[in-house]
């Protein structure tokens, strides 16, 4: 498998990644390092090691996503990774969970059967008497997220309720979260407002708007109190 352009990939330590999908960094690490002579790890990891730390893509962060959903609505471990291995084959991508297909009508139906042959209950529509993904998990994953003509996700609202101004981009600044327009990495700002107290002062630094500024901050201090 080849690695794939850090300038482009995006790159996300297993802490960045917990705080940014709302998970404990011990369970993070499990599904991408796995647990040595237990299990192995869920996900393919594109990047490995980088600056001597263990590192995902977005692609990556994208999966750990599901990941984290399915586990917080009851999904074991073992169930997901079969559901996630049998996917990559059927719809023959290597990331299938970080693209469009799994939303689409006939790639809910075949993840849907997937899940079903590894005994996934969770999924059956009493409605429609039909097997599907749960309906409040993907509303919520397809949510905020833009995909290319190609089907593959390229840029994520991770908080859009209390930061609806900051995106993730794996092009733009490593991936870090950023403002949507001007790029700035909300970690900048809210170290900016921490050092100047004003967040008028700071946009204007930045020459942002001053609610952008206290966008940032509110986001940052969401992701300490997520993971």
């Amino acid at each position: 498998m080849a690695t794939p352009d850090l300038l482009e990939a995006g790159i996300y330590t297993i802490p960045e990644v917990a705080e940014l999908v709302a998970a404990r960094q011990s369970a993070v690490r499990v599904w991408v390092e796995g647990h040595a002579g237990k299990q192995d790890p869920i996900i393919d990891n594109q990047l490995g090691r980088v600056g001597g730390k263990t590192a995902v893509s977005f692609a990556n962060l994208m999966e750990l996503r599901f990941i984290a959903r399915f586990v917080q609505a009851g999904v074991h471990l073992r169930e997901i990774r079969a559901i996630m291995q049998e996917a990559k084959k059927t719809l023959q991508h290597p990331h299938p969970f970080a693209t469009h297909t799994v939303f689409k009508t006939d790639g809910r139906k075949i993840v849907a059967e997937i899940a079903r042959r590894n005994n996934l209950q969770l999924i059956y529509d009493l409605k429609s008497k039909n097997y599907e993904m749960p309906s409040v998990v993907m509303k919520s994953l397809k949510e905020n997220v833009v995909f290319d003509p190609q089907g593959e996700a390229v840029a994520w609202t991770p908080r859009p309720k209390i930061a609806p101004n900051v995106i993730i981009h794996p092009k733009i600044s490593f991936g870090r979260p950023v403002l949507k327009r001007s790029h700035i990495p909300t970690a900048t700002l809210a170290q900016a407002m921490k050092v100047e107290r004003s967040a008028k002062f700071v946009a204007d630094i930045y020459e942002v708007p001053e609610r952008h500024v206290r966008e940032a901050v509110q986001f940052e201090d969401h992701l300490r109190k997520a993971a």
